[in-house]
């Protein structure tokens, strides 16, 4: 969705203006909405995560179960329990994957939020053990960090842009189209060339 998409459905500049809204709603919902769909595009890189992993998951025990068909009885309980223990490491490291793509799609986010110019410049100043996913999928911790960021290396992010109203230059009309410098210098001339001064 962007700009041209709203205005295809009557929300233009005009009809806000009309309706008492602010000229920016625009910019807000297309924000919003660039929001919404990040959060989404997140979600989705997890379950294709999850599930990648649990396909892989799903092949092995596959494989394996076609093996536990060709051994004894007291080799199927050893094997049983060798892939037991790996499917355990697998499911665990399956999870780990997962949050660690939402945790680092959380603090991109976040660091955008907080008008980071790149997020790689600051990573490496972050104490990432000091940081914590909450269940609303904000990061605890960061802002505690990004202060002391701001006040130590102010070039790292982007500038705030200052909202003063310039003055705007007036045209001051001149006086009857004279010159004001060499006007002595003129009558001068214009009287030793037999001419009349000007009124």
């Amino acid at each position: 969705m962007n700009r041209k998409d709203l205005e295809k459905l009557g929300l233009t500049q005009e009809t806000l203006e009309k309706a008492g809204l602010e000229p920016d709603v625009l910019e807000q919902i297309i924000v919003l909405h660039g929001k919404d769909i990040e959060k989404h595009k997140a979600a989705l890189t997890a379950a294709d995560a999850s599930t990648a992993a649990l396909q892989a998951q799903l092949t092995e025990a596959g494989a394996t179960i076609e093996g536990f068909k060709k051994l004894d009885p007291e080799g199927l309980v050893k094997a049983v329990d060798a892939y037991k223990a790996a499917a355990e490491k697998a499911k665990t490291d399956a999870e780990l994957q997962v949050a660690e793509l939402k945790f680092s799609h959380a603090l991109e986010s976040e660091l955008k939020a907080a008008k980071v110019k790149d997020p790689a410049d600051i990573i490496p100043h972050l104490k990432k053990d000091m940081l914590k996913l909450g269940e609303d999928g904000k990061l605890i911790g960061l802002s505690e960090q990004l202060t002391p960021l701001q006040e130590s290396k102010p070039y790292l992010f982007e500038e705030e842009e200052e909202n003063e109203e310039k003055e705007i230059p007036q045209i001051v009309a001149g006086s009857h189209n004279r010159s004001v410098i060499g006007d002595t210098t003129v009558a001068a001339a214009r009287i030793a060339a037999g001419l009349k001064s000007e009124a």
